[in-house]
């Protein structure tokens, strides 16, 4: 015979988590806006028919563009290659000052003043200087790093210094050594905080490319759309255009890829009852 001391009770399973299904309908309204307004300025070509060295169509562009993407794609090469090293030099930097200023209080009083001084300089003034004293390649790497580089430190700042002061007590309380909660708390908290600044610095760095193409080089897309304008080749600036901004939504894209793979807890739900 069986008694109800002996009989186990049951425990729920926990539910499983859902999966984020991908919502059509916003990704819809992301596109119709762009290609509404590629579908107006299209038409309005049609109907007031401007010069193509004023004001290209969007189809001439795409015409243009695929006539010449070998041109394009020689220039955009360059372009590319600017922007990964300079955003790297970015990001390796920025972390470490980061850290500097976060950890030190006589760091931070020394540097992060001068730092965010440094923001006010325009620093397109700075691209010929910068040419005078290094090679092209490096002019142009550092100028894209000195532009990128002020949201890294800024949110890595932040993000350090956010740490919830309650979570280090404690588990310096249970041992925990300075470099052990330094590695274990501060750094996964700050992380959030980190690649808000590095999806900043991305872009950032596609514009600090493009400014010291356009001073330093003839390679380059920032090269492309100078010399094209100066001869009047109105499609082909218009399509060096839109591929930086390729470039740029593509280094977007690849910051949030690695945000989304650093951080698999930003994006499990947090309801009640959820695992």
């Amino acid at each position: 015979m069986i008694t109800a001391a002996q009989v186990e009770p049951v425990v729920p399973a926990p539910p499983a988590p859902r999966r984020r299904r991908v919502r059509w309908g916003q990704v819809a309204a992301a596109v119709a806006l762009p290609l509404l307004l590629v579908l107006l300025w299209q038409v309005s070509a049609w109907i007031v028919q401007p010069r193509e060295w004023i004001l290209p169509s969007p189809a001439t562009i795409a015409s243009t563009g695929w006539d010449v993407r070998e041109r394009l794609w020689y220039h955009a090469q360059w372009t590319i290659l600017i922007t990964i090293v300079g955003f790297a030099l970015a990001t390796v930097v920025g972390c470490l000052l980061a850290a500097m200023i976060a950890r030190s209080r006589i760091a931070g009083l020394m540097l992060y003043p001068w730092i965010i001084v440094s923001q006010t300089i325009p620093l397109v003034a700075l691209a010929p200087l910068l040419v005078l004293w290094m090679p092209d390649f490096g002019a142009m790497v550092t100028l894209a790093a000195l532009i990128s580089i002020f949201p890294v430190i800024v949110a890595g700042v932040d993000g350090l210094r956010s740490t919830d002061p309650e979570l280090i007590r404690a588990v310096r309380t249970l041992g925990a050594s300075p470099g052990w909660t330094w590695r274990h708390v501060r750094v996964p908290a700050a992380l959030p905080r980190l690649f808000t600044g590095l999806k900043l610095a991305a872009v950032f760095a596609v514009t600090g490319a493009v400014v010291g193409e356009l001073v330093a080089s003839d390679r380059g897309l920032g090269a492309l759309t100078r010399l094209s304008a100066g001869q009047f080749e109105t499609p082909v600036t218009f399509a060096a255009v839109v591929i930086l901004a390729l470039i740029g939504i593509a280094m977007f894209l690849i910051v949030a890829t690695a945000e989304w793979a650093a951080l698999p807890y930003s994006r499990r739900g947090t309801r009640p009852g959820s695992n």
